[in-house]
């Protein structure tokens, strides 16, 4: 790892105050390198071991490597050295601070890869019982700092290495099987997190989405129906729920089944407001039923939230032969 040094103030090529840190990747390995807002000039660079193996007990904190006897058979620290080393790196943040709070200041600092080894001394010395924590920050910082594959076998480690995994085990070990593609893996680590833990109602919206993505609609329908009941949903997981919600009204459509696509809005409620195409399908809903001005206020609405939607030119082809007709009743 290098050693620590003074954090330059100034760029040495056009000698701007405005520095900031980012990862990169140089080579195959990530580095925290401290920039130049202006003109890009590299101030300073901090190439410390990335800790890319899982994480067991027993491994060495700084490489990730296996410990033979006291020594790490691959960088050579003691884990006594281990210790003094994530203490020296948590200085750099913040003395007074816990690992994990360092690891989080690094973060939001830009510093990913001295995030990720701090976070890794946290998840290891479970400090505060806030180990759980500090894994998930790990597993995640693997993948943002360039390294999903690793961050893929951490989260599997981390749940096959627990007799009872935690909701946020899952949850994260989730995270990555979708973004390595398994979307089938994904649904079922979210089901097993959802199970610890229901009122996870991103996790549940996501897990909609990948039900979606492999035709189990029915299952996807249950999902996204308990999202849209829950009271005090955040944007993220109102915009997954609803995004859902229209593919399974698209799907209902055109299976003629609209008393489906009925109770889907019905249980949107009010987050109906925040998708155009949900807003369509009531609008086209209306229509059928004859209520053309409630149908033409919806329509009004979802064609100022979102332009051009397919389902726009279906809802006027209900609305114009009864708008057109010449017979006045």
């Amino acid at each position: 790892m290098s050693s620590v040094a003074a954090q330059p103030t100034r760029c040495p090529k056009c000698g701007s105050e405005e520095l900031r840190w980012a990862t990169l990747r140089k080579g195959r390995l990530p580095v925290d390198v401290l920039q130049c807002r202006k003109c890009g000039t590299a101030a300073a660079e901090d190439t410390w071991d990335p800790p890319l193996r899982p994480l067991l007990p027993g491994r060495c904190w700084n490489c990730g490597e296996r410990r033979d006897v006291d020594a790490c058979v691959n960088c050579k620290l003691s884990k006594q050295e281990d210790i003094e080393v994530h203490d020296e790196l948590r200085f750099m943040i913040d003395p007074q601070a816990t690992h994990l709070k360092a690891a989080k200041e690094a973060n939001a600092r830009g510093r990913r890869l001295l995030a990720l080894k701090l976070a890794t001394a946290a998840a290891a010395t479970n400090q505060d019982n806030e180990g759980e924590t500090a894994r998930a920050l790990r597993v995640w910082l693997l993948a943002a700092v360039g390294e999903p594959q690793s961050a893929l076998e951490d989260a599997k480690a981390w749940v096959e290495g627990n007799p009872d995994p935690s909701a946020l085990a899952w949850a994260s070990y989730g995270q990555q099987l979708e973004a390595s593609g398994s979307p089938g893996g994904a649904a079922d680590a979210y089901e097993k997190s959802l199970r610890k833990s229901g009122k996870q109602h991103h996790i549940r919206a996501r897990r909609a989405q990948l039900l979606i993505e492999i035709a189990r609609r029915g299952q996807a329908l249950d999902e996204v129906i308990r999202v849209l009941s829950a009271d005090g949903l955040d944007d993220a997981s109102v915009e997954i729920a609803s995004s859902v919600a229209l593919n399974l009204c698209d799907a209902f459509e055109n299976q003629r089944r609209d008393d489906e696509v009925k109770r889907l809005i019905e249980y949107a409620g009010d987050y109906i407001e925040r998708s155009p195409g949900l807003l369509t399908h009531r609008a086209r809903l209306a229509a059928l039923n004859g209520d053309l001005s409630a149908a033409r206020r919806d329509l009004k609405l979802a064609k100022s939230l979102g332009p051009d939607l397919p389902i726009y030119d279906r809802v006027e082809r209900v609305l114009r032969p009864q708008r057109n007709s010449w017979w006045r009743w």
